[in-house]
């Protein structure tokens, strides 16, 4: 990362009645329009640098990129800025989460000067790479797409293995939490079976959801996945 190759200035796009925060970081003292990429989050309410403890990655890609030439676009997600109605929204679903910001942020970065509209791309990680079919159907102008961490498996698959392995790691597991992954592994058969329909109840099918999961465990926190 070269700090005096690039600059970064906050701007606020709205997208329909939301209003998002948004980074870009683009190349100092370019002599021609720049490629631009737009970095989608993974699962959970993250902000535009994927802060996980001391660590921000979307930042770090951000900077090094600009670093060598290429425009980056983050943003802080929806459920971030707006938590209390995205998730007291029962009807909400992952167009609302991730594909449609994420194709906002597209557009407006092809709006830059700065810019090469052809050489936009589109970067997600895992939720967010596992949601780039959708974003695709909304940006067929994007120069390409990356996956990073991507799931290539049924999403309630991935939650299962991720929350055994996460038990596994105590000796002891407390009654909650042997109680709470039987929860989730009853979830997810039900999610696989042929019974499943459009009438069957939400309340069976809240796979990950940190009341059920976790039980009071404090080892996962919501939303975190680690896909």
């Amino acid at each position: 990362m070269k700090p005096d190759s690039f600059t970064s200035q906050e701007v606020t796009v709205r997208n329909g009645a939301w209003v998002l925060p948004r980074h870009l970081t683009l190349p100092r003292d370019a002599s021609e329009p720049v490629p631009g990429l737009v970095l989608v989050h993974g699962s959970g309410p993250n902000d535009r640098d994927e802060t996980l403890g001391p660590n921000k990655p979307f930042r770090d890609l951000a900077e090094g990129l600009a670093s060598i030439g290429v425009a980056v676009l983050r943003y802080d997600k929806r459920s971030f800025v707006y938590p209390k109605e995205t998730t007291g929204d029962a009807g909400i679903t992952l167009n609302e989460e991730t594909v449609d910001d994420a194709a906002a942020a597209f557009h407006f970065l092809r709006t830059i000067p700065e810019i090469d509209p052809a050489r936009v791309f589109i970067l997600g990680h895992s939720l967010g790479g596992y949601a780039i079919p959708r974003i695709g159907l909304l940006t067929p102008e994007a120069a390409g797409f990356i996956l990073m961490a991507a799931a290539a498996r049924p999403l309630e698959d991935l939650i299962l293995e991720q929350l055994e392995y996460i038990y596994s790691l105590s000796p002891q597991p407390s009654e909650e939490e042997t109680a709470g992954l039987a929860a989730v592994r009853d979830q997810v058969h039900l999610v696989q079976s042929p019974s499943l329909t459009p009438s069957t109840p939400a309340s069976k099918l809240r796979v990950g959801h940190s009341g059920i999961v976790l039980a009071g465990s404090t080892r996962l926190q919501p939303g975190l996945d680690r896909s």
